[in-house]
């Protein structure tokens, strides 16, 4: 079939709940990359020449995607923050070099996986201690070098969707964890709030100029904005739901109505793994506009019973299968898991095809060919056609 938008066309049509032409496709956004090792099989396959840089994709850097995304026909390019001079660009491939970075986090490989480390706020947790911590100039100009550029000639020269990456590693929660360790971090939210809320809105103001920082370059030329915050495990909440609508949902409100000012065409995407239905009303709530990853078979996150609950006010990005489909089905099997959720959630647009996570290594190239093809073959409206 011929399409008759174009990809900044269908993607607005979706993200509006309209029907476009077809669904829209994505792959190098929060939870929707690839792996090095992946990149490279893609790279070969298509036999299209590395760009010369490295982008930060949040903790770590991957290769600049777009030659691949080229021909794999995706309707999204994205832009990225510069990382800072001091930033070790680590392949994941290959030798890796250690270190500590501006926010205190020792990066390493262990056992081909990246690992972050070091908590540097748990053993003197205090507001002192959060004021006297040397935090990042989120201002720093290398953060935006050529940027301005780079997105203007997406804008004027491409007819992409362009996607803001997130600037920051990741959002509230996700650098809670981070700089206080996993149970300190839960522990603070039942037994000394107090300190949560302090540390929250002191990463919050930090997070906060990182997007200004960022948007002031590429607010007036983007789609989606991009945040990510996991709060499920594989059978529920990863804390009381209550929590996010005391001490987080303020913040983040705030932080929607600065982006939309800042970006003034664009929605804003949370990346949240997990089993994470509880939350969901409450992330509509605040604002939140695009979902992703959708991993459908935790409980639950039925991607029929959400399109049903949800799908009036949320875009649904994800929910094709790695665990089993993408990773060891036939090529049919593939075709058959995106036909089904196209089936399921893209009826009334509002949603983004796109895997429940990113590739891995253990996901064979005709399989990842097989997703895209099938996307492209399968994905048009009207669905009940197909």
């Amino acid at each position: 079939m011929l399409e008759t938008m174009t990809p900044r066309q269908r993607v607005e049509a979706t993200l509006n709940h309209k029907e476009p032409d077809r669904v829209p496709i994505t792959l190098g956004g929060s939870a929707n990359h690839l792996t090095e090792q992946r990149y490279f099989l893609l790279r070969d396959h298509f036999r299209v020449t590395d760009v010369p840089r490295r982008t930060l994709v949040g903790f770590y850097t991957t290769p600049d995607y777009n030659p691949v995304l080229d021909k794999l026909g995706t309707d999204f390019r994205f832009v990225h923050m510069r990382p800072p001079s001091s930033y070790i660009s680590n392949p994941m491939v290959g030798e890796f070099k250690e270190f500590i970075d501006e926010w205190g986090l020792h990066h390493r490989l262990v056992s081909g996986y990246y690992d972050m480390g070091g908590a540097p706020l748990a053993k003197d947790l205090s507001k002192e201690s959060i004021e006297k911590f040397p935090w990042p100039d989120p201002y720093d100009s290398v953060r935006v070098m050529g940027l301005k550029e780079e997105v203007e000639n997406l804008y004027h020269n491409t007819d992409y969707s362009i996607v803001a990456h997130r600037p920051v590693y990741g959002n509230l929660w996700e650098m809670v964890r981070s700089l206080v360790g996993m149970e300190n971090a839960l522990i603070m939210t039942t037994l000394d709030t107090v300190m949560f809320e302090y540390l929250l809105g002191k990463l919050a103001e930090i997070q906060d100029a990182f997007y200004d920082a960022f948007l002031t370059v590429v607010g007036p030329y983007v789609q989606i904005v991009e945040m990510a915050d996991d709060y499920g495990t594989n059978v529920g909440p990863m804390f009381n739901p209550k929590v996010y609508k005391k001490f987080l949902m303020p913040h983040y409100k705030k932080t929607i109505e600065m982006i939309k000012k800042k970006a003034p065409h664009a929605k804003v995407l949370l990346h949240n793994d997990g089993a994470i239905r509880k939350f969901i009303p409450d992330l509509i709530e605040t604002g939140f506009d695009v979902l992703n990853p959708i991993e459908a078979h935790l409980v639950g996150m039925n991607p029929v019973e959400l399109k049903r609950d949800f799908g009036n006010d949320i875009t649904f990005q994800g929910g094709v299968d790695i665990k089993h489909v993408l990773t060891n089905g036939s090529i049919e099997d593939v075709r058959s898991e995106v036909r089904l959720r196209i089936e399921q959630m893209g009826v009334g647009g509002g949603y983004i095809l796109a895997p429940a996570h990113n590739f891995g290594n253990d996901i064979p190239l005709k399989n990842m060919l097989a997703f895209f093809q099938a996307g492209h073959e399968l994905g048009y409206y009207p669905l009940q056609d197909k």
